[in-house]
């Protein structure tokens, strides 16, 4: 007999969603232009994350010491989608916290010039959208760059 057995079909009606090749391929070559646009401000990266903005794992967050008081570099992109947001900031005792939110339109790089204390920062990305959105490879990523001298601690 030529007929086909039920099992295939119901395999077929729900496959796993995070295993597109296609997609996996357009992740990796999103990261290879993430990573471009990034490391295009120069100095030692102090903080350096990326993260998808959708799929099964999405987002990041980061944590790293600034090893002296100066003005740093944070630079922040995505790849693929039509926007995100990242956060990057540090606590004080005393001092109210305001992070500071860079929005991406994901054309290309955002970077600004920040005041740091010697102490940790964190960077975390904030997601487009709801978590049940379709896996399209679109990543984003964030590197926080400090001057030569400040990252020798100005010994």
């Amino acid at each position: 007999m030529n007929k086909p057995t039920t099992a295939p079909d119901a395999s077929a009606a729900s496959p796993p969603v995070y295993v597109d090749p296609l997609v996996l391929e357009r992740e990796v070559k999103n990261y290879g232009e993430l990573d471009r646009l990034l490391k295009a401000v120069p100095g030692p990266a102090i903080l350096f994350e990326e993260g998808p903005l959708d799929g099964p794992v999405r987002g990041f967050g980061a944590m790293e010491k600034v090893p002296a008081a100066g003005q740093y570099t944070v630079t922040a992109a995505c790849v693929g989608a039509s926007g995100a947001k990242v956060s990057v900031g540090q606590e004080h005792p005393g001092a109210p916290f305001q992070p500071l939110e860079l929005a991406l339109d994901c054309a290309g790089s955002t970077s600004k010039v920040i005041e740091l204390e010697q102490g940790y920062i964190f960077a975390h990305l904030d997601l487009p959208g709801p978590g049940d959105t379709p896996w399209t490879g679109a990543v984003g990523g964030v590197r926080v760059t400090g001057p030569l001298a400040a990252a020798e601690g100005g010994r």
